[in-house]
């Protein structure tokens, strides 16, 4: 492994190889999480001194998402989800869709429940609907 434990892609290796710079860097992009100049640098870097090591994560773990995106994954909205990694993250739609469904796939809650102690945002809106419905039935019909 090189650097912060992560391995320059074989399949990357080849493109670059093949001189196709940018396709190698989308490959890096997608395999390990990075934002585009992390893996730009990355990849000249490969290309210049083959075995350079991995740029440093920012960030606890490649599938870690910003916990702003694991609320919306406990509510059941991944397309939020999404867009908080891509925003958070300098993603594309495609690598943060990737990111978000490897988080899914590792994650001890599953998606769409909320954590312990977290009401899920649709069914606080159907108590609070059932709540305003009762008090308005009991205003208009008096108790």
């Amino acid at each position: 492994m090189s650097g912060a434990g992560r391995d320059f892609p074989a399949d990357a290796r080849a493109a670059l190889e093949a001189g196709q710079l940018i396709e190698a860097i989308k490959i890096v992009r997608q395999t390990h999480g990075l934002d585009l100049a992390e893996a730009k640098d990355w990849v000249e870097r490969e290309r210049d001194a083959p075995g350079a090591p991995a740029p440093a994560a920012d960030h606890d773990g490649d599938h870690d998402l910003p916990s702003a995106a694991e609320a919306a994954l406990a509510g059941g909205r991944m397309i939020d989800a999404i867009k908080i990694v891509r925003a958070e993250r300098g993603l594309g739609l495609k690598e943060a869709k990737a990111l978000v469904d490897r988080h899914i796939a590792q994650s001890d809650t599953p998606f769409g429940h909320a954590a312990p102690g977290k009401l899920p945002g649709i069914l606080a809106w159907v108590v609070l609907i059932v709540v305003l419905v009762a008090g308005g039935a009991w205003v208009v019909f008096g108790a």
